[in-house]
Protein backbone atom coordinates (compact mmCIF):
# COMPACT_ATOMS: atom_id res chain seq x y z
CA UNK A 1 0.00 0.00 0.00
CA UNK A 2 1.70 3.24 -0.73
CA UNK A 3 1.18 6.46 1.03
CA UNK A 4 -1.35 8.16 -1.23
CA UNK A 5 -3.97 5.61 -0.31
CA UNK A 6 -3.26 6.17 3.59
CA UNK A 7 -6.39 8.10 4.59
CA UNK A 8 -4.89 8.56 8.31
CA UNK A 9 -1.43 9.68 9.29
CA UNK A 10 0.61 6.24 10.45
CA UNK A 11 3.11 6.36 13.32
CA UNK A 12 5.61 4.09 14.32
CA UNK A 13 5.83 3.25 18.16
CA UNK A 14 5.64 0.23 19.87
CA UNK A 15 1.81 -0.74 21.33
CA UNK A 16 1.39 -3.73 23.15
CA UNK A 17 -2.01 -5.71 22.04
CA UNK A 18 -2.57 -9.68 21.69
CA UNK A 19 -4.58 -11.01 18.69
CA UNK A 20 -6.72 -13.62 18.57
CA UNK A 21 -7.08 -15.87 15.38
CA UNK A 22 -10.04 -17.26 13.54
CA UNK A 23 -8.96 -20.54 15.33
CA UNK A 24 -9.43 -18.85 18.58
CA UNK A 25 -5.52 -18.51 19.14
CA UNK A 26 -4.55 -15.87 21.23
CA UNK A 27 -1.27 -13.99 20.86
CA UNK A 28 0.91 -11.42 22.47
CA UNK A 29 1.96 -9.16 19.89
CA UNK A 30 3.76 -5.42 19.58
CA UNK A 31 2.17 -2.95 17.20
CA UNK A 32 4.76 -1.34 15.42
CA UNK A 33 2.88 1.20 13.80
CA UNK A 34 -0.51 2.49 13.96
CA UNK A 35 -3.06 5.42 13.01
CA UNK A 36 -6.77 5.87 13.70
CA UNK A 37 -7.60 3.42 10.71
CA UNK A 38 -5.43 0.32 10.99
CA UNK A 39 -1.95 -0.95 12.10
CA UNK A 40 1.05 -2.89 11.20
CA UNK A 41 1.94 -5.83 14.07
CA UNK A 42 4.29 -8.60 14.34
CA UNK A 43 4.21 -11.69 12.47
CA UNK A 44 1.34 -14.40 12.88
CA UNK A 45 1.52 -17.26 10.97
CA UNK A 46 -1.83 -17.59 11.22
CA UNK A 47 -3.33 -14.74 9.80
CA UNK A 48 -3.40 -14.37 5.69
CA UNK A 49 -4.65 -11.81 3.79
CA UNK A 50 -8.17 -11.22 3.83
CA UNK A 51 -8.43 -12.83 7.38
CA UNK A 52 -10.81 -11.01 9.92
CA UNK A 53 -9.34 -11.51 13.71
CA UNK A 54 -10.03 -9.55 16.97
CA UNK A 55 -7.39 -7.39 18.52
CA UNK A 56 -6.83 -5.75 21.91
CA UNK A 57 -4.36 -2.94 22.45
CA UNK A 58 -3.34 -1.77 25.75
CA UNK A 59 -4.70 1.63 26.84
CA UNK A 60 -2.53 3.77 28.64
CA UNK A 61 -4.34 2.48 31.97
CA UNK A 62 -3.45 -0.87 31.21
CA UNK A 63 -6.79 -1.76 30.06
CA UNK A 64 -7.56 -3.32 26.66
CA UNK A 65 -9.13 -1.60 23.63
CA UNK A 66 -11.05 -4.39 21.71
CA UNK A 67 -11.23 -3.95 17.85
CA UNK A 68 -12.06 -5.73 14.82
CA UNK A 69 -9.12 -6.02 12.00
CA UNK A 70 -8.64 -7.52 8.26
CA UNK A 71 -5.04 -8.18 7.53
CA UNK A 72 -5.20 -6.19 3.91
CA UNK A 73 -1.28 -7.48 3.36
CA UNK A 74 1.76 -9.73 4.52
CA UNK A 75 5.54 -8.88 5.12
CA UNK A 76 6.75 -12.60 4.99
CA UNK A 77 8.60 -13.24 8.30
CA UNK A 78 7.96 -9.50 9.05
CA UNK A 79 4.65 -8.48 9.82
CA UNK A 80 0.82 -7.91 9.06
CA UNK A 81 -0.93 -4.88 7.80
CA UNK A 82 -4.43 -4.47 8.57
CA UNK A 83 -7.47 -2.04 9.31
CA UNK A 84 -9.98 -1.36 11.79
CA UNK A 85 -13.35 -2.81 11.21
CA UNK A 86 -16.47 -0.36 11.52
CA UNK A 87 -14.43 1.64 14.10
CA UNK A 88 -16.43 4.34 16.10
CA UNK A 89 -15.64 7.85 16.71
CA UNK A 90 -14.83 6.72 20.36
CA UNK A 91 -12.47 4.37 19.80
CA UNK A 92 -11.08 6.47 17.25
CA UNK A 93 -10.62 9.08 19.85
CA UNK A 94 -9.26 6.31 22.52
CA UNK A 95 -6.60 5.31 19.59
CA UNK A 96 -5.22 9.08 19.23
CA UNK A 97 -4.98 8.75 23.41
CA UNK A 98 -3.22 6.06 22.90
CA UNK A 99 -0.85 7.37 20.01
CA UNK A 100 -0.80 10.40 22.07
CA UNK A 101 0.28 8.79 25.40
CA UNK A 102 2.71 6.62 23.39
CA UNK A 103 4.51 9.88 21.52
CA UNK A 104 5.06 11.30 25.18
CA UNK A 105 6.46 7.93 27.01
CA UNK A 106 9.18 8.19 24.14
CA UNK A 107 9.86 11.69 23.96
CA UNK A 108 8.75 12.68 20.66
Amino acid sequence: MSLNQRQHIRFSLDIPAIIYTKFGEKQETLLQQISIGGCFTGWEENVYVGDEFRMEIELPNKNFLPLYCKALYRVENTGIGASFLDISEFEQSLISKIIAHRLDIEGV
